[in-house]
């Protein structure tokens, strides 16, 4: 049954205007997914037509590194799926549309579900097919389309495919509780970039801002480099404090919306901190930003 805190969670996506939400996990295991299908069932309780899928392969049984198992897809009557062929069982959905990219486990389809179901979700393979996809399930009624994904394959919640991101972050994120706190710190500045104000001197960006594309021509201080969206920047930490300290700034041509975070105390192989430890060091290091912990009920909305 979901929590509060869930339902909340799902009254925050569905009022932030957005069509498309990318779930991004800042590591394994740190309740992405717990989140996209909590938030699944309490949009079929507001009566919001809902769809989902994932990048690639995600809502496996059983962790395939740690063993240890996951949470999967479970999807309600009525609401939209595009996964692999192999993927769906016998019976339990109508068939509405075969996508034009294939997979090892079969083309991609797309289904309404007629009966509840919790299956592994087996979704596209590149950014733009995740863009056809989102924009096939919304042909079909998807009021809302909710992408299963990782921080490391943020291609996938590229302004292409999403308009807005939910963040989770779990203490498997790091290798203690301030560690965590970082790295979320450091993800929730670079998806919130904006545009860049007019006027100043702006260094634009095609393609990925790296390290070594920065080259030997290191930006000027007060200059700001300019990528396509938050997914198009892989700068190192270390490169991103000294681009702080000269006064470059960042910025973006197509900005997301970080609707909410999510957190998870725990971690594989039994690491743990209380709860209410973990939630109130990222409500300091994320002031402003919604902060939810769906499996002990914390919620704030600011």
């Amino acid at each position: 049954m979901p929590t509060r805190a869930a339902s909340l969670l799902a009254e925050r996506i569905a009022g932030s205007g957005a069509r498309r939400v990318a779930f991004l996990g800042l590591a394994k295991n740190v309740g992405k997914t717990t989140a996209l299908v909590e938030s699944l069932s309490c949009l079929d309780a507001l009566s919001i037509a809902a769809g989902a899928t994932s990048a690639g392969r995600d809502g496996e049984e059983f962790d395939a590194i740690t063993g240890e198992e996951k949470p999967r897809f479970r999807l309600r009557p009525g609401q939209l799926v595009a996964s692999a062929a192999s993927t769906f069982a016998p019976g339990r959905s109508e068939r509405l549309r075969v996508l034009p990219f294939e997979t090892r486990f079969g083309a991609i389809e797309i289904r309404r579900m007629s009966g509840e179901d919790a299956m592994e979700v087996i979704g596209p393979a590149t950014a733009s097919q995740m863009a056809a996809t989102a924009g096939a399930l919304e042909e079909l009624g998807a009021k809302l389309v909710l992408i299963d994904g990782a921080f490391g394959r943020r291609a996938f919640a590229s302004a292409r495919a999403a308009d807005a991101v939910v963040l989770s972050v779990g203490l498997a994120a790091g290798r203690d509780l301030e560690s965590a706190v970082e790295a979320a710190r450091l993800a929730a500045e670079l998806i919130g970039l904006e545009a860049p104000v007019p006027g100043g001197a702006a260094r634009l960006f095609s393609g990925a801002i790296t390290d070594p594309s920065l080259g030997d021509h290191l930006p000027l201080p007060g200059e700001i480099l300019v990528a396509e969206d938050f997914a198009s920047i892989f700068l190192s930490v270390p490169m991103r404090r000294q681009l702080a300290e000269e006064g470059v700034r960042l910025a973006v041509r197509r900005a997301l919306r970080l609707v909410a975070v999510t957190a998870n105390p725990t971690a594989p192989g039994g690491r743990s901190v209380p709860p209410a430890q973990l939630f109130e060091a990222l409500a300091l290091a994320l002031p402003g930003l919604p902060l939810f912990d769906l499996r002990a009920g914390l919620a704030r909305i600011p």
